[in-house]
Order: C-alpha cells, then structure tokens, then sequence
C-alpha cells in the first residue's frame, strides 16, 4: 500500500513539473492571441461602424433629397396653372364601374369647380360635375381605366359646374384609379374663334367671304335638309361694275360695294346666310324657302337699291343682276351643283336685262331725235285717201 502511494505520488510530482515548465510560456501566448483578436474585433467594428455611419449619412441625404422634391413637386402641383383631380373607381356588388370618388385635388381644380380643396375630398364625379354612367366622358374614363391608355379630349364645359366654357380633359391611369389633368382653354378656343371669323369675312364688305361661304352653306344645307326644308340660293351681281371703276375711281367701286353688300343684308333675314364671292359677286342662301320666296326676296333687293339710289350715296346710280336656284329638302344636288345653276340663271338674267336696255335705249333714241329735212316732208305729205280727201277740202 505505501508503495501504491508513493508511486501515484511520483505521477503527481511528473505532472507538476510538466505544468510548472510550459505556465511560464502559455498566458504569454493567450494574452497574445486575445491581444489581436481584440484589435482584429475592434478593427472591424470600427470598420463596420464607419460604413453605418456613411450609409447612414447617404441615406439620410437621400432622404432630404427626396423630401425636397416631394415638396417641390408638391408645391408645384398644388399651384400648377392646371387643374389636377385623382379619382378612384366605385364598383357595384358585380365589380361595375358606377361613379369615381375624389382621394384629392390641387388648388386650380378646386377654383375651377367653385369649391375648396378640402371640400372637393371625397365628392363623387356625379355630384361634383354631373359625370353619370351614360355620359360620354364617363364611358371615355372606364375605357381609359379598362385598357390602361390615356384618354384626353377638349369639352365644352356647363357654366352650372365649372367656372369656365372650355376645358381640356387628360385622365391618365394610375395604379387603381385615374389623374385627371383640367386645362382651362377658353381663352384659346375664342382666339381660334376669331382667327377662324377672320379667315371667313371679307374685309372690305364685312360679309362672309367665298371661303367661309362654302363652309357655312355645306353645313346649314345639311341641317336644311336633315328637318325637311327648302332653300333657295341667289347669286348676283353688279352691273356695269368695271364703268364705276374706271369712270369714278376704285374707291368709288369699294363704296358701291359696300353699300351693295349693307342693301343685301337688310333685304334678307338674319337667318340668311349673305357672302361676297369675290369681286363683284355676291350670294345668298336661304334656308326653309320655299321657291315662289324668290321673287319677293328679289323684289325686296330690288327695293333697297333703289332707296339707296334715291339717296344718291353714289355719284351713280347701282344696278344688279339676281339669279336664283330652288333646291327642295329631298333635292340631290350639291352645293357646287346649286352654285353652278345659279350662276347659269345669273347669265339669262343678265342678258335679258342687257337686251331689255338695249331696247329701252333705242326707243328713247328714237322718240327724242331730230328728223331729217326729208323725214318731214314725208311727213307732212298726205299717204291716206281721208288725207288727200281732208287735204282737197281745205284747198
């Protein structure tokens, strides 16, 4: 037994001895090795934390940027010269399109529509502008949020609801809903307007020049014949027109022009349509005409120049000539047609008046001019048996 206990001893001792010869070196090494995986560790903490802290700081410019365009952009659609409206869809219990609600307005819209902004939020379209289902412009919407492609149109807008006359529609589908961009084009539209009146006028007489003329009587001959109505179309002009001219000067020619065209104007209804054609021609079309109205609208020029000539406006005295074509509602002729005809009546107008003065001339000519010598004595000379026998009882 003391000899099992002093052998487990001597293990013991070997074992001491062996731990005592390597502890001088060991915490050495581990303090070391802790020594550099802290630094390791701090190194890229340090590392780590300065990527936070630039990603951090780019983010946060990322940030402010985009706040700032944010409120740029909000800035620009709530005082853009256009109106801007989002509209989201109302459904049905079967997933119809029934009406579109307002999520939210800018401040031109809400000025357009009479009201605030907060009042414009959640109106429905049927309220705000009378947008209902079987309205084209509703239909136009659904079709724009059903195909995903833009619609715009230019609308004539109802004084009731919008505070303007023109407005230029743009709806641009938008995740579930649609932006509606509203431009007022009013002014635009009356420029036009008169641009297009002065294209059609002419300037000398004010009248509707040939331009416009072809435009207009296309159209009312159109609605003539649409509610069954007849018309008649005149085409006139002046007589002698180039003896004016070159007798009293071409200011003299513009002045009978006019005055032409002031007679015309008040001889005829407001519905009438009066244009100069160009030069010295001149018509007029009158619709819900019938033919035997052509005389009487004759007779009522024919009665204003004379008037005028009575007034002696003019150093001389104004004359015209006045064809005329009847064209019934049911009537298959064109425009260019009802031109032409008229024109060919003009022509027999002309030369029956043209031969109507020539005669009248010669019978005046002949009713004022001195008889020759021999004339006289023919004259004077008995031809008849009663003369001879009257001529005998006298001797």
């Amino acid at each position: 037994m003391w000899l099992s206990l002093s052998t487990a001893s001597n293990s013991n001792d070997l074992v001491v001895d062996a731990t005592l010869r390597v502890l001088p070196s060991a915490p050495v090494l581990f303090i070391l090795i802790s020594i550099l995986a802290g630094l390791l560790a701090l190194a890229i903490s340090a590392h780590s934390a300065r990527q936070l802290r630039a990603q951090t700081r780019s983010q946060a410019a990322d940030l402010q940027v985009l706040r700032t365009q944010e409120r740029r952009l909000r800035q620009t659609v709530r005082d853009s010269d256009d109106g801007l409206v989002h509209l989201e869809p109302l459904h049905d219990v079967n997933g119809t399109i029934v009406d579109f609600l307002v999520t939210d307005a800018n401040t031109r819209a809400a000025a357009l529509f009479r009201r605030s902004t907060d009042a414009m939020q959640g109106l429905r379209a049927s309220t705000l502008a009378s947008i209902a289902p079987d309205t084209e412009l509703f239909r136009s919407l659904v079709e724009s949020i059903a195909r995903g492609v833009p619609y715009r149109a230019e609308l004539r807008a109802h004084p009731r609801f919008v505070a303007t006359t023109w407005l230029q529609v743009r709806a641009v589908p938008m995740d579930t809903g649609l932006v509606i961009t509203l431009a007022d084009i009013r002014d635009r539209k009356r420029e036009a307007a008169r641009l297009r009146r002065a294209s059609q006028t002419d300037e000398l007489t004010g009248l509707v020049n040939r331009r416009g003329f072809l435009e207009l009587a296309e159209r009312q001959l159109a609605e003539a014949r649409r509610f069954g109505q007849d018309t008649v179309l005149f085409y006139l002009d002046c007589d002698a027109f180039k003896h004016i001219n070159d007798a009293h000067g071409h200011p003299t020619g513009d002045r009978a022009l006019r005055e032409i065209a002031r007679s015309l104007r008040s001889a005829v209804r407001e519905t009438d349509l009066v244009a100069r054609m160009g030069g010295d021609e001149f018509t007029i079309l009158a619709t819900d005409a019938i033919g035997s109205c052509a005389d009487a609208i004759r007779a009522r020029i024919y009665d204003h120049l004379d008037v005028l000539n009575a007034q002696g406006v003019l150093p001389t005295p104004i004359a015209v000539s006045i064809g005329h074509v009847y064209a019934p509602a049911d009537g298959p002729s064109s425009l260019e047609d009802l031109l032409e005809a008229a024109d060919r009546n003009l022509l027999v107008q002309k030369r029956a008046r043209r031969a109507a003065r020539a005669a009248m001339t010669a019978i005046q000519s002949s009713s004022v001019a001195p008889k020759s010598p021999r004339a006289r004595r023919s004259a004077k000379r008995p031809s008849t048996p009663e003369q001879l026998t009257g001529a005998a009882s006298a001797a």
